[in-house]
């Protein structure tokens, strides 16, 4: 056997070189390669996801993606939704955290303060206290952390469409173009329908399975929402009728 390849970003070992679609993975800090060459002496970087970063991102953006996948690891975070709406919520606040000179020089506590938010704000109930421990940080700075993210980021428990699109969504997949896709539709549908948040995250998501022509049934969506396949149907349907007679049009969202 050759000589083992290395994390770039981390330098830690690389694990899974046979798994699923191929990927490999960094044991320590969670990088994710979709193909590795080793025939040309480098490894050929794919990044997916919100937490995967690209040649576009900033040095800052890296860095707490990074510690994200570290802190995740430490953990045992799932993916999904908890990893990736973390670094959703970082790519979309970046402006006004990265701003802040104290979570900069103390990106463990500001990712852990901001992991334990949105652990809140999906109902999945672990304590600060507990987070800590795990990653050995010091809990009365992560606490003001979290409550200063809090009212920076205008952090609410409040549940949206999209919301539960992200919650329930990657229970059926991990294709974050698909996802993309019914956030765009619920997105041209705002104020032009209404209804309760959960379903019509399910009809979006059976609309956009059915306008790629995946083979995803009403009753798994039901099943992974938590609704009733004929809750999911009629809202697809709701949707299709309004996308139709409004002359809407679905764009899928660049990757």
């Amino acid at each position: 056997m050759g000589e083992p390849l290395n994390c770039p970003e981390c330098h830690g070992a690389l694990v899974f070189p046979n798994g699923l679609k191929g990927e490999i993975i960094c044991e320590r800090c969670g990088l994710v390669i979709s193909q590795a060459r080793t025939s040309q002496g480098f490894t050929e970087w794919a990044p997916k996801w919100f937490s995967n970063w690209n040649e576009d991102d900033s040095d800052t953006l890296r860095e707490w993606l990074t510690t994200l996948r570290t802190v995740s690891c430490q953990l045992d975070l799932p993916n999904f939704p908890y990893r990736e709406e973390t670094a959703r919520i970082i790519r979309l606040k970046s402006d006004v955290l990265f701003r802040s000179q104290r979570f900069g020089k103390n990106k463990r506590e500001a990712i852990a303060a901001l992991v334990y938010l949105v652990l809140r704000k999906y109902n999945e109930i672990r304590s600060l206290k507990e987070i800590c421990e795990r990653v050995s940080l010091n809990y009365h700075l992560v606490m003001k952390y979290a409550w200063t993210m809090r009212k920076m980021t205008n952090f609410h428990r409040t549940f949206s469409a999209k919301d539960y699109l992200r919650k329930y969504g990657w229970k059926l997949t991990s294709n974050d173009e698909l996802i993309q896709t019914a956030e765009q539709l619920l997105t041209s549908l705002h104020g032009k329908i209404s209804g309760n948040p959960i379903s019509l995250a399910a009809g979006a998501f059976y609309f956009a399975c059915k306008s790629k022509k995946m083979k995803v049934s009403k009753d798994e969506i039901g099943e992974a929402f938590r609704i009733s396949g004929r809750t999911v149907y009629s809202n697809e349907r709701r949707i299709s009728r309004l996308m139709s007679t409004k002359g809407f049009n679905l764009v899928c969202a660049a990757q």
